[in-house]
């Protein structure tokens, strides 16, 4: 019997040690870490305002959407 442990799972000090979600694998690759990056690079109030305008653009769709309809 072999003490290696399989590649995706990993000891944290937890029980059981931690293993990789195979369907969270299959996206990474997708991931653009840039925008990650570029997100925790901005203060905390950087990005309310980009959470608030956010917002602002969805309740100007949704209102866009009810005119639509009419």
């Amino acid at each position: 019997m072999s003490n290696e442990k399989p590649k995706d799972v990993f000891t944290t000090g937890l029980n059981p040690p931690f293993q990789l979600d195979p369907v969270i694998e299959a996206y990474k690759p997708g991931i653009d870490l840039s925008l990650i990056r570029h997100n925790l690079s901005l203060s905390v109030d950087e990005r309310f305002e980009q959470l608030m305008a956010l917002q602002r653009l969805a309740d100007e769709l949704r209102e866009a959407g009810r005119r639509a309809k009419q």
